[in-house]
């Protein structure tokens, strides 16, 4: 296999998927520095707190969340003055995210992911069957209120769960049913709870064992087109409307919400506990003046050669540094970036076996990656012109906000923080709206 077939691989597939702890390609990136740490800091506040929580942790697709999520749940098992059982469940496996949420969905979801998780081997005698006793229980109490049909009713309850995860029709049955009246259904699903962390203390001997539930890419909730607003509606609702039915009983849960969502509806924290939001930002491959930020960019740097130490052979690292800024910190996009240069390259040597990578190359791929986030319409540009000259959403009224969350939802502005949080437009759209804006003055 060539070196260039190995680089790709490493960055793509499995090579881009979220690492465990201890995986030697893992980089830390605040560690070193424990006060501004967000995942520690969120790490504590689990470890410090007796009663059940509610945490909210946030930051943008392809940022790193979920590899956090994994050293969070570490963090928890080995570091924790009082046990903890952690379950981490990935809410891409059970919701649409492109499609309203309402509360009861996202109950039933949630109650599924985690009785998934706790049918994995878990070191915990007899849990899986007691959570078949617990949904039999849960189907009986939907059977008096919506009466299901005998054959949905004599489904095993892994079959129900299924029936619940693919079937719409039965899913808005449940909503209908509940719509309004949501109290029933919230007191079910906690006493669902309460009764499984019961359990698991129970098995486990250990009257104060913390059960910690991590859900995993929930912020991947977006709208598109014309059904944009009916999703930021929904997720306002369910997190502010809805806040106190996302607490249960004896479990502490830290759910990942959208980068918008705080814009959207502020001091969460207060509405669901008293927490404050957690934000995970982007690598600062930029201070906020502008210039390039040398530690970040180490830091891209870094995480390319944990995964293949031999990339300086084809890529020089003044490119290496241009594919890190035109990221904007996002891992995501460096890694297509990288991706698409090793292809380019390919090509190229398929005519010329000693072509390079030089900065032709690099510009188009850039190019393609940018061409995605085009077009701009003209009132956007100004919007994202004020942004990128103010460091923050310049948000002129509160009807815009609707606006801004398709920024954020987009990835046409970036989250970085150096102690307060600040925003700027992606590095690649710098260029066009300076243009646009140019053009409209």
């Amino acid at each position: 296999m060539s070196e260039l077939r190995q680089f790709y691989r490493s960055i793509s597939g499995k090579g881009a998927e979220p690492l465990e702890p201890g995986d030697p390609c893992y980089v830390p990136l605040l560690e070193d520095s424990p006060e501004k740490d967000p995942i520690l800091a969120l790490w504590r506040r689990i470890d410090l707190v007796e009663s059940e929580s509610v945490h909210l942790l946030t930051g943008f697709r392809g940022n790193g969340k979920s590899t956090q999520l994994k050293r969070l749940k570490k963090l928890l098992e080995m570091h924790s003055k009082s046990k903890c059982k952690v379950f981490l469940v990935d809410m891409l496996d059970y919701i649409l995210m492109t499609k309203p949420i309402t509360l009861s969905d996202f109950i039933l979801y949630l109650l599924e992911a985690l009785s998934s998780a706790a049918e994995k081997p878990t070191g915990i005698s007899g849990l899986s069957s007691y959570v078949k006793n617990c949904w039999e229980r849960f189907i009986n109490f939907l059977h008096t209120e919506i009466t299901l049909d005998e054959a949905t009713l004599n489904l095993s309850p892994a079959k129900f769960r299924l029936k619940l995860k693919t079937d719409q029709l039965f899913r808005e049955q449940i909503e209908h049913h509940f719509k309004g009246r949501p109290t029933k259904f919230v007191e079910e699903a906690q006493n669902f709870v309460q009764k499984f962390v019961s359990n698991i203390r129970k098995q486990s001997v250990n009257p104060d064992l913390k059960v910690v539930l991590l859900v995993d890419s929930f912020e991947q909730l977006r709208g598109l087109r014309e059904n944009a607003l009916k999703v930021y509606d929904s997720v306002v609702e369910l997190f502010s409307g809805q806040a106190t039915s996302l607490s249960f009983p004896m479990m502490h849960v830290v759910y990942t919400i959208p980068p918008y969502l705080p814009v959207l509806a502020p001091n969460l924290g207060r509405t669901l506990g008293g927490n404050p939001v957690t934000q995970w930002p982007n690598i600062h491959v930029m201070k906020k003046e502008g210039a390039p930020d040398k530690n970040g960019l180490e830091l891209m740097e870094c995480i390319i050669e944990r995964r293949f130490p031999a990339w300086k052979q084809f890529i020089p690292r003044e490119l290496m540094e241009k594919f890190a800024w035109y990221s904007g910190g996002d891992i995501r996009d460096f890694f297509r970036l990288l991706r698409e240069s090793a292809i380019s390259l390919m090509n190229a040597r398929e005519n010329n076996s000693n072509a390079i990578l030089d900065n032709q190359i690099a510009d188009r791929v850039i190019q393609e990656l940018k061409n995605e986030y085009l077009p701009i319409a003209e009132e956007d540009a100004r919007w994202l012109a004020k942004i990128y000259n103010s460091k923050d959403v310049s948000l002129d009224q509160l009807a815009l906000l609707p606006h801004l969350a398709r920024f954020f939802d987009s990835n046409r502005i970036m989250n970085y923080m150096n102690g307060k949080s600040w925003y700027d437009v992606h590095p690649l759209l710098v260029e066009e709206i300076k243009r646009i804006s140019a053009r409209k003055d």
